[in-house]
């Protein structure tokens, strides 16, 4: 009986002993998914940012360009106005003047 409960004994140190294994290896199993899970995290938040910077460099691409072409079309339509103006100038100066010769005979 003695044998039985010295192997008892014995079963139950060695269960005790697996049991803290198991809690010390799930407890690094627990750190490694930890880790990792930290890792992809940052990882995504680094995608995240290198996506917006990339996004934000693009409209900003694009505003320069839309102002660029605005800028452009501004000025082509300023010189169409100053043209036009300075026809319109040139033929009231040449209709006064056909006026004067035609009244005062100059």
């Amino acid at each position: 009986m003695k044998e039985a409960l010295e192997r008892i004994r014995l079963a139950e140190e060695q269960n005790k002993e697996a049991e803290r294994a198991m809690i010390d290896e799930l407890d690094h199993y627990q750190i490694e998914k930890q880790q990792a899970l930290q890792a992809i995290q940052t990882q995504q938040k680094n995608q995240r940012k290198e996506i917006i910077q990339q996004l934000e460099r693009e409209l900003l691409e694009k505003e320069n360009d839309l102002q660029n072409r605005l800028l452009a079309e501004a000025t082509e339509s300023q010189m169409k106005d100053e043209a036009r103006y300075q026809q319109q100038k040139d033929q009231m100066i040449a209709q006064i003047i056909n006026e004067m010769r035609e009244n005062y005979g100059c």
